[in-house]
């Protein structure tokens, strides 16, 4: 499943302070991580479409599923 991802937030999280604590997957490759901020997160998110793109130029079958 292309481009989805599992994210989970810890009751530290606190939004109205923009302050973001949790757990990210990527569904298809498994790739985790633990953040503590938004930055962190958004920075994983950025790497794991960075590498998804690589991943669709090896051939035909790993396109974007819609």
């Amino acid at each position: 499943m292309r481009g989805a991802f599992v994210i989970r937030l810890s009751p530290e999280t606190q939004p109205d302070n923009n302050r973001f604590e949790g757990w990210a997957e990527e569904v298809d490759s498994g790739e985790e991580v633990k953040f503590r901020s938004a930055e962190e997160l958004l920075k994983f998110l950025g790497q794991c479409f960075a590498a998804s793109l690589d991943r669709r130029k090896c051939g035909p079958d790993l396109k974007w599923r819609r």
